[in-house]
């Protein structure tokens, strides 16, 4: 693996479990290096908590140091704007009685031992059969009534209203879209979604990575992995294996946890029905440090070139498929739209 990518990981879990952080000494071109790319993978504050318990003789120095904590603070800053918008949402949800439910980023911070340390792009929620009411109460009545979410800003934060939680282009997506909203309507759960439908909206939501643009972020992963990690004991390994088979997820299941756990440095074993092969193991990590499986096709091949290279990347990508939220019929149909 990149040795900048090992030390990334090794400060990560440091700062998630809060334990000593152990790297080597670092030259500057290395600290650098670890910087750009734990920016890239939206983790900076995250391993910035853990290098500020670092030796003072192995912390960066110059402005290298400086690049880490000014764009902590940032992410910080950003964090707690956040929260008095969120705070001002519910508080008018509140006095008119409109339930609310948070989702993604700012839902899943609680996990953290810093939430302010989880960078949030935006606020995701959802006003359950009240979407509409919900578009007033952020400001905006006259929002689309149509498509997946609303986005609305409020107080300069970007505030996605969602009247449907999933990409519905797959059989799974819409079975599994049916599952949550059943259980947000059998849920006394204030202002979060039941462990189990969680569980399914965040395992689709990182799916739908994978199946828009080949990527799986590193941030969902950890997100997936701190998820797992803080519910251990109310998730039961049996009654998630029979959900996930009913939705045909196991294998995209097995493989986040697998992940999550390595990056993370927890043990989530027990959730893990058949472990991944080694292969597909190497295969992910390079998806989340290179783009290996991403670069495009040239379009000004010569027509018949350009479809024979088409098809010769896609059977390059063949492996990730069985971890996509489709069936076989609907992946050899998305194959075939992609070549067309």
């Amino acid at each position: 693996m990149n040795p900048t990518f090992d030390h990334m990981l090794s400060l990560l879990r440091a700062s998630l479990n809060d334990s000593p952080p152990d790297i080597p000494l670092l030259s500057t071109n290395e600290w650098e290096q670890l910087f750009w790319l734990a920016r890239k993978h939206g983790v900076v504050t995250m391993i910035n908590d853990a290098i500020e318990r670092l030796p003072d003789d192995k912390q960066p120095q110059g402005d290298i140091a400086l690049s880490w904590t000014l764009s902590a603070e940032r992410t910080r800053y950003h964090y707690a704007h956040q929260a008095q918008v969120l705070e001002s949402i519910d508080q008018k949800a509140q006095a008119e009685g409109i339930p609310y439910i948070l989702l993604k980023g700012m839902s899943l911070s609680r996990y953290y031992p810093r939430p302010d340390s989880r960078p949030c792009g935006d606020i995701d929620i959802c006003f359950p059969h009240h979407y509409q009411q919900g578009n007033t109460l952020l400001g905006s009545p006259n929002a689309p009534t149509e498509g997946k979410h609303s986005e609305i800003v409020v107080d300069g934060v970007t505030v996605e209203n969602h009247r449907q939680l999933l990409d519905l282009n797959y059989r799974s997506q819409k079975k599994a879209e049916e599952y949550i909203w059943k259980s947000i309507d059998n849920s006394s759960s204030d202002h979060f979604l039941p462990p189990m439908a969680d569980m399914v909206y965040l395992l689709m939501h990182t799916i739908c990575h994978l199946t828009a643009k080949f990527k799986l972020p590193l941030r969902n992963i950890i997100d997936w992995g701190m998820f797992l990690r803080a519910n251990r004991d109310t998730l039961k390994p049996a009654e998630c294996n029979k959900l996930l088979r009913q939705l045909g997820m196991t294998d995209a299941f097995n493989m986040l946890t697998q992940l999550s756990s390595e990056f993370i440095g927890a043990d989530l074993s027990m959730f893990i029905s058949r472990p991944l092969p080694k292969k597909d193991i190497t295969r992910m990590r390079e998806l989340i440090l290179t783009k290996k499986y991403l670069e495009p096709v040239p379009k000004n091949l010569p027509v018949l070139k350009y479809f024979l290279a088409k098809i010769k990347r896609h059977w390059q990508r063949r492996w990730l498929y069985r971890y996509l939220p489709s069936t076989r019929m609907e992946r050899i149909l998305t194959v075939a739209r992609r070549i067309l």
